[in-house]
């Protein structure tokens, strides 16, 4: 569910929402993922500003909200490996937590047939140190995003556009789950993760 309204010659606002998407059960991880296998999407929700600056350049800012707790899969603290069986109701899951993103955007209209664009996106790492352990299998523990990108005008109908994206490394280093079990607590486990990206479009319009 979204909205979108231009309140002014300049200004644009935006909203939308969506509800926590059910999807169909991993079976083969049944044994794995809290919930019998269950593992849908979280509910998410996003506000928006869009200012015209200038003729030639729109500046975009968002601000969002990822429920991840919404699914017991992922938002389960992992520490419960010691109360209840993988894949139960309550069983141990990845322990992310709710987390919120502001991205801001800028483009910049440079001539007729070329727009360049740049953004940076900051959001909550949603892993907890005591959840390192169960999350060596899903490190996302991001936080910035930088990115670049444009879009060459060829003809009235055809463009090129490209993109690229560099995240720089995040780590988080907790007690790890199997020391715990083996009364090793000094046994600590760390995750990280850094990110690349680029992308290369072209595009007709028939």
């Amino acid at each position: 569910l979204g909205i979108l309204s231009k309140v002014s010659d300049r200004f644009s606002v935006g909203a939308s929402y969506s509800p926590k998407t059910n999807m169909s059960t991993f079976d083969k991880y049944k044994g794995l993922f809290a919930g019998g296998g269950d593992f849908d999407l979280p509910s998410n929700w996003t506000i928006g500003l869009a200012a015209q600056a200038s003729p030639d350049v729109l500046i975009a800012l968002d601000y969002s909200g990822i429920n991840y707790t919404d699914v017991k899969s992922v938002g389960n603290p992992s520490a419960n490996f010691f109360t209840s069986q993988l894949g139960s109701e309550n069983g141990p899951g990845f322990g992310w937590r709710d987390i919120n993103v502001v991205k801001l955007g800028v483009q910049w209209q440079f001539n007729d047939k070329t727009t360049l664009r740049v953004g940076y996106n900051k959001g909550d790492n949603p892993i907890r140190a005591a959840d390192a352990t169960f999350n060596i299998l899903a490190p996302g523990v991001m936080e910035d995003h930088y990115t670049l990108g444009g879009t060459y005008r060829l003809s009235s109908n055809t463009e090129w556009s490209w993109f690229a994206m560099y995240a720089p490394e995040v780590k988080v280093q907790g007690t790890s789950l199997f020391g715990l079990m083996n009364n090793n607590p000094a046994l600590t486990d760390t995750i990280r993760m850094k990110q690349y990206s680029f992308g290369l479009q072209y595009s007709k319009q028939f």
